[in-house]
């Protein structure tokens, strides 16, 4: 189950709260007059929310080189001087801080003109209570087909959580679906030292994992190894392993016709015999159940274990191993299957949250143009990327815009632009991201090379399997009613029984069974019925 439940949460009573306060409320404090866009029409001042972090290091030395803020950048002169839109900031905050004063706002109806929603329970309390403007119109109207483009990009399937009857409430704020690949990082050199191949098979994960603890792969004649990385984020953060097995912990999956949680289906029982083998010969960290990911992969660093599941960026701790030892040669490889199969991961239409216009608030249309105006300035026939995207060492710029949206294919298509072009000796020719990616490998970035280089990177395996190879969550909606209420509960037990099965506390086949009855007792069953009964709307 992808849903975070333990960090949702409005009730219902917050939810009629919430529409009272809306049906009562003065309309917004902007200044409008006839809007068609554009430097000649009457100025609009939108009050607007954003989860960000202005203390940032990027945001320090966007200032420091540039003499720009938050609320007096390139972006927001653009949207002034291009569409006569100022923006006032008037809530901001990072991550749990901004969702904070976000549910302070639900409930108080003090919601800023235009704002990022983060949550996708927020989102649906938000459209129940009818705070919010119904923005398929002016979608519909005005989105420029570079922009329908980007949004839609992996499917209309893209506006599940900001859609109720009938309505578009939102926009996504989209991101690279690939950033929800998994991947086996793999010490080559230990393969090497041992005279191992690369493993084919999860078989093979489970004989190299061995080795690395039995066989001294470091060479210093010291027992001080073990075989693979795991922590207690495991269903998560080593999903790879799961989906070895076609199990899917952390996913809603099509299955007899509708969608099921994939945490509580019988092929998670194969994947979760074999860690507990593995725990009880050794051949993972003792003591993972009490380390959250940061915590675990100090071992990475340390050199002291040579396989791990991770996303991309796991190349940053990866880079401390080298920096630790210089011997040290980490590769990724395609996922290993059961008995070799090619595995098939499971991803979400990702997103960075939804923009939001409140009820009542003038000319909504302007926010569709702000977004229009947005990929245009990075993605379009005359982008400006070096300007907007990052410029001279200062990173996230494109984070910094009151609205944002990137292109899917974003991340690897610059490792496709990049391996060809080392191929054919053209990498002056590179453009946009791929120029700034590759300038940073050639500046001497170990993890920029590791994630976007040629071969053995992550993104030379997600190349071959991304997107016809992944199979696609079945549910991608808000919690439902149930899973607010109860989904806490419900998680809790998961996470505390597979834990218990990994470390031999529990049996993989009975333990399992009994923890999906108590499941479905629990909420599991109502909360199903509930999500397919969405799906049918």
């Amino acid at each position: 189950m992808r849903n975070k439940w333990v960090q949702l949460g409005i009730t219902a009573m917050a939810v009629s709260m919430l529409a009272g306060c809306i049906s009562n409320e003065s309309p917004p404090a902007t200044s409008g007059g006839t809007q068609e866009g554009g430097g000649g029409e009457e100025a609009i001042t939108y009050t607007f929310g954003r989860n960000i972090d202005s203390n940032a290091d990027h945001f320090v030395k966007l200032q420091t080189q540039f003499n720009e803020t938050l609320e007096d950048n390139r972006w927001t002169r653009m949207f002034q001087e291009e569409l006569n839109v100022n923006i006032n900031y008037s809530m901001i905050s990072d991550s749990t801080a901004y969702n904070q004063k976000l549910k302070l706002a639900m409930a108080s109806g003090g919601l800023p003109d235009v704002f990022q929603v983060q949550n996708k329970s927020d989102m649906r309390q938000l459209m129940e209570a009818g705070a919010l403007e119904d923005l398929r119109p002016v979608y519909d109207e005005y989105a420029s087909p570079l922009l329908k483009q980007m949004i839609e990009m992996e499917s209309e399937r893209v506006f599940e959580p900001v859609s109720y009857k009938g309505g578009l409430y939102a926009i996504p704020m989209k991101m690279p679906s690939t950033n929800f690949f998994n991947h086996l990082w793999v010490r080559e050199d230990w393969l090497d030292n041992l005279g191992l191949e690369r493993p084919q098979s999860i078989e093979d994960v489970y004989a190299i994992a061995k080795a690395f603890t039995f066989d001294d792969p470091d060479q210093n004649g010291q027992d001080d190894t073990f075989g693979m990385q795991l922590d207690n984020g495991f269903l998560n953060n080593a999903k790879g392993f799961f989906w070895a097995f076609g199990a899917y912990p952390d996913g809603w999956v099509a299955k007899d016709g509708r969608a099921v949680s994939g945490v509580v289906q019988p092929e998670m029982k194969k994947p979760l015999q074999l860690l507990q083998q593995m725990f009880q010969e050794g051949l993972l960290d003792k003591e993972f159940g009490s380390k959250d990911n940061g915590k675990a992969m100090e071992a990475v660093a340390a050199g002291k274990t040579g396989l791990f599941y991770g996303p991309h960026w796991s190349a940053f701790t990866a880079e401390k191993a080298i920096q630790n030892n210089s011997d040290a040669r980490w590769i990724v490889v395609p996922l290993p299957g059961e008995g070799g199969k090619t595995v098939v991961p499971n991803l979400q239409i990702a997103n960075d949250g939804f923009i939001a216009v409140k009820k009542g608030t003038p000319h909504p249309e302007n926010i569709i143009r702000m977004f229009n105006l947005y990929v245009e300035k990075l993605f379009g026939e005359n982008a400006e990327f070096d300007k907007y995207y990052s410029d001279d060492g200062v990173d996230y710029i494109w984070q910094i815009g009151p609205v944002y949206t990137l292109d899917s294919m974003l991340d690897l298509r610059a490792h496709q632009e990049i391996k060809q072009a080392m191929a054919d000796g053209t990498t002056d020719q590179l453009t946009g991201v791929s120029a700034g990616f590759y300038a940073n490998m050639e500046a001497g970035s170990w993890p920029m090379s590791m994630m976007f280089g040629p071969e053995d990177t992550p993104f030379a395996y997600v190349d071959q399997a991304y997107p016809d190879g992944v199979v696609w969550d079945a549910y991608m909606g808000a919690p439902t009613p149930t899973a607010v209420a109860r989904g806490s509960s419900m998680d809790e037990l998961i996470l505390t029984t597979l834990t218990d099965i990994v470390l031999g506390r529990a049996d993989a086949d009975s333990g399992f069974d009994k923890m999906v009855q108590e499941w479905n007792t629990l909420g599991g069953e109502q909360m199903t019925k509930e999500v397919n009964d969405v799906l049918a709307e």
